[in-house]
């Protein structure tokens, strides 16, 4: 388990802080500020008659939550099955992403975000793509709306279960 709450940037930081994910053959970045932590090959365990997308629910912090495929929730192929949880936070509730894996902590400057291309995320769960490197584009996810999502075409109990 890795805990990223604390890397949150200092007060007035112009570059915030963001958990780079792989799913497939794809990477999301997340705001630090909304993840809690990061969970390598987490029990998941299986819900019978569950949503499309909700992997399970997974025991996190004496609390039940619910995880849900990161390929499903982003619209890509993952590659594997198991892989790293990211724990997500949206106030007092937690919801796992389920992605492959975990690539780095970064920071970027806000002018290098470019918008999302039309047509290509009508859920508004990207708020940009940045250029990483060698022509690889990075989806910045907007937490919120990922969480909206969710709960609309997933799971009606996020993190909400004991």
């Amino acid at each position: 388990m890795i805990s990223v709450a604390t890397a949150v940037p200092e007060r007035g930081a112009a570059r915030p802080l963001h958990v780079v994910a792989r799913v497939g053959g794809e990477r999301f970045a997340f705001p630090v500020t909304d993840v809690e932590e990061v969970i390598d090959a987490p029990q998941i365990d299986w819900v019978p008659g569950a949503a499309h997308g909700l992997a399970g629910q997974m025991r996190y912090r004496d609390r039940t939550v619910s995880a849900f495929d990161g390929g499903w929730a982003l619209g890509v192929t993952r590659t594997a099955d198991g892989g790293t949880a990211l724990i997500l936070r949206d106030g007092t509730r937690r919801f796992a992403v389920m992605v492959d894996d975990v690539d780095d902590l970064t920071s970027f400057a806000p002018d290098a975000v470019h918008a999302v291309p039309a047509g290509t995320d009508s859920d508004g769960v990207l708020s940009g793509v940045w250029l990483a490197g060698a022509a690889q584009l990075v989806g910045l996810v907007n937490t919120e709306a990922l969480l909206i999502r969710l709960a609309t075409f997933g799971a009606s109990a996020i993190g909400d279960a004991q």
